[in-house]
């Protein structure tokens, strides 16, 4: 899978899983606080039918002709009477806060109900019962939930995974399109350019009188630049298969024999150089992945950099820094800048593939990038050493 593919995966599922939990959420906690009330309303309704029966043995207990009553006892439940004023008479227990208003209600882990007597009997107006909470059929539907949650985050895991590919389909056709295009265009170009690029060399051989002349000179900027449009296609179709071969670089050498190369360009474009390579920094990287760094920073700052500016090349044991006096970019821009085929100035030519070969190889060996722009100021790009 791409790296475009995977961010707008991650983009997609991000959307997609969390609107989908969001609603589960909210679906659940209205059925747990509708089934919860269920049960409560139950054991509430048990709990008035239980107090009901206190009626029948007070009435008992009203019309007996023993000397010595019994309290009647309840079985499941705490019963205290209270007369019409609503004074404390008699029970199994004393409520510490009574809710007149209310015929039922919940202080802790109890139910309380309180029942009116019409008639009276023994003095009793009002009796107050309560019950404790079962907890069982509550936690059998947390139980219940749990089950449901984990099976429902499998099932939106499995279409996410389904929606995911099917949404990337078209996506992904279009870049292999694009990939297999590249490859065939790498293939073909490779032929004709290497031709040019020998036989320029060959003219220059036969003709040492024509070596300084200006068409000649225009052409082998023209073949250079397609030759490195050449080699950035090439050594992205390449970079994942080809073996890299590690030793040391001098980056002073290396940075000194590249900047000859460009120095056509800029002359041609009128451009200054300042240069400042201090000591002779060694990395341990692929010789070629150190000269595409270099070249990628080198061509985008000739690239953007208006005829007259200038370029400084900075260079230590710390860090390599290429600055331009060229266009710029804005923030938005510059957080983009490292995409693959992403152009900071539709103008200019290219694919825009440097600074993603850039960042591709500074990933590759755990070094630190760094982009300072301003637009219509200029643009300044450090290669750390370390992270």
């Amino acid at each position: 899978m791409y790296p475009s593919e995977k961010e707008s995966l991650r983009r997609f599922l991000a959307i997609y899983i969390f609107s989908t939990f969001f609603l589960i959420a909210v679906g659940s906690i209205i059925f747990y606080r509708y089934s919860f009330h269920r049960i409560i309303d139950y054991q509430n309704e048990t709990l008035k039918i239980k107090t009901a029966l206190i009626r029948s043995k007070l009435h008992d207990l009203h019309t007996s002709t023993e000397t010595k009553l019994l309290y009647p006892v309840i079985e499941g439940i705490h019963t205290a009477l209270y007369d019409v004023d609503r004074n404390y008479l008699i029970g199994d227990f004393k409520p510490e806060k009574i809710e007149w208003h209310n015929d039922f209600w919940q202080a802790g882990d109890k139910l309380y109900h309180r029942y009116e007597m019409h008639p009276y009997y023994l003095g009793t107006a009002t009796v107050v019962s309560a019950a404790p909470i079962d907890e069982t059929p509550i936690h059998a539907l947390q139980t219940k939930m749990a089950i449901a949650f984990v099976l429902a985050t499998l099932f939106v895991a499995l279409v996410a995974r389904w929606l995911g590919r099917l949404f990337l389909a078209p996506v992904h056709n279009a870049i292999q399109l694009l990939d297999r295009f590249i490859k065939d265009t790498t293939h073909e170009l490779n032929t004709p350019i290497s031709t040019i690029l020998t036989n320029i060399e060959l003219f220059k051989s036969l003709h040492p009188q024509l070596q300084k002349s200006e068409e000649l000179r225009r052409i082998e900027i023209a073949s250079g630049r397609l030759s490195r449009i050449y080699d950035d296609l090439a050594y992205l179709q390449l970079n994942h298969q080809r073996r890299r071969r590690i030793e040391p670089i001098d980056f002073s050498a290396l940075s000194k024999e590249r900047l000859a190369y460009f120095a056509p360009m800029m002359e041609r474009r009128g451009l200054q150089l300042e240069s400042e390579l201090a000591g002779h920094p060694v990395r341990q990287m692929d010789r070629e992945d150190a000269a595409k760094l270099i070249d990628n920073l080198l061509s985008n700052a000739v690239k953007y950099t208006q005829p007259g500016g200038s370029i400084r090349v900075k260079l230590d044991r710390k860090e390599l820094s290429i600055e331009d006096s060229g266009i710029g970019m804005d923030e938005k821009i510059k957080s983009r800048v490292t995409d693959r085929f992403f152009r900071a100035d539709r103008s200019e030519g290219g694919f825009g593939l440097g600074l993603n070969i850039v960042k591709e190889i500074v990933d590759f060996y755990g070094l630190r990038l760094d982009i300072e722009s301003k637009k219509g100021v200029g643009t300044k790009v450090r290669v750390s050493w370390e992270k």
